[in-house]
């Protein structure tokens, strides 16, 4: 069970390589939504170049 704690949090901190927009280099917006089931959704968007992309949780 231990495992899948550690498991859990390596995989929730994405910020080495989600934050940065991989086209310009310009720093992410983040948005965090929820819904009913409890699955979080992150949208992350340039301000600069307009790339978006959103991944569930």
């Amino acid at each position: 069970m231990a495992e899948k704690n550690e498991k859990q949090g390596s995989n929730t901190d994405r910020s080495i390589f989600d934050q940065k927009c991989i086209t310009c280099g310009t720093w992410m917006q983040r948005t965090v939504n929820s819904n009913r089931t409890g699955v979080r959704t992150l949208t992350y968007s340039c301000p600069e170049c307009g790339l978006s992309y959103t991944v569930d949780e």
